[in-house]
């Protein structure tokens, strides 16, 4: 444990995007939130803590929050709250997901459960959690407090219909989507739909806000299936393929799968055999989908997401504020 803390060199590197600067200040608050004011009353945890926010990341969750703050009326302190457990309960769920996948890698840096153990994987995520939980009350909000929950719910469920899944051939783009929105759409929409409640905003821009999170959060989902398929380790800071390896059929494989060539039944057999437990048999598989096309199958439909997300913003008025989100936007799609 002792040699597991030594390794650990925290260091803040954060560096927000040029399309954050409108709410650089407030990001910047969340990030000292998250990395220092935790209370976490024991030194192992308070290590684990700022080894995994110290990390970076992209922090997109609790900026499209933000974002929408601006663009549903006024950004106040509520709402620096609400960006703050919206990127605990995505972090807490990335280190239930390492110890599930058994990653060693998450941005390029070792995992909790590497560095550590399982045992203190689960404990930290569910600290996480549970702070999490504390600022949901802090919001008052009954309202919120609910959809936070189904975004809970929903992520166990995401999560248990992939495992279950497991390199079934016969998965359809409706459970597709449905685990998609789950796992990832759901807390993007969340956010989005939450900041606007916040904001005392009537029904429709609600739903909207909320339409826009999920359209946004699929699309997002399917930009890092592609990347698991054309990336290397260094980029997307895991091992490539690692999604198929494990049998989760995501959107290359899906399109691959349903595609009316000869080879599809080459890869169906391939996945059903679970790649004779062979490099070349894996290595094979993934050969036969790029040959398919399903890579860029799979960047058509990330953009027909965008697209209805960037629809969804029709009641953001401040011109400035609409322009930054459909920069992010698009953005999503910059990443392939």
């Amino acid at each position: 444990m002792k040699q597991a803390i030594e390794k650990i060199s925290i260091q803040n590197n954060t560096k927000w995007p040029e399309l954050f600067n409108l709410i650089s200040n407030e990001l910047s608050i969340v990030e000292e939130n998250l990395i220092s004011k935790l209370p976490a009353k024991s030194i192992l945890l308070k290590e684990i803590i700022s080894y995994i926010f110290s990390s970076g990341g992209k922090r997109i969750r609790p900026a499209l929050s933000l974002l929408l703050a601006y663009a549903t009326g006024n950004l106040h302190k509520k709402h620096i709250i609400l960006a703050e457990l919206t990127e605990l309960i995505h972090t807490a769920s990335l280190i239930h997901d390492d110890i599930i996948d058994s990653a060693n890698l998450r941005r390029g840096r070792e995992t909790v459960n590497n560095l550590w153990n399982d045992k203190v994987s689960v404990i930290t995520g569910d600290f996480l959690f549970a702070q999490a939980s504390v600022r949901l009350g802090e919001l008052e909000n009954t309202e919120i407090v609910k959809i936070y929950a189904r975004v809970l719910s929903d992520l166990c469920d995401g999560e248990t219909e992939q495992y279950s899944s497991l390199f079934n051939i016969n998965t359809n783009w409706e459970t597709y989507i449905r685990k998609s929105t789950a796992k990832t759409a759901s807390l993007f929409a969340a956010c989005c739909k939450s900041a606007a409640l916040l904001n005392n905003q009537d029904e429709k821009i609600v739903k909207d806000a909320n339409s826009f999170g999920n359209n946004f959060g699929i699309s997002f989902q399917i930009v890092d299936d592609i990347l698991d398929f054309t990336s290397n380790a260094k980029e997307i800071g895991k091992e490539v393929g690692a999604d198929l390896k494990q049998g989760i059929i995501t959107a290359p494989t899906l399109f691959a799968l349903n595609s009316t060539d000869e080879r599809a039944k080459q890869i169906k057999t391939l996945i059903e055999n679970r790649f004779n437990n062979n490099e070349k048999d894996f290595d094979k598989t993934i050969r036969l989908i790029h040959e398919l096309g399903a890579c860029e199958q799979a960047k058509q439909l990330a953009i027909e997401y965008i697209s209805k997300a960037k629809e969804n913003l029709y009641f953001v008025r401040n011109e400035e504020i609409r322009s930054c989100l459909i920069k992010v936007a698009d953005s999503v799609l910059e990443r392939i």
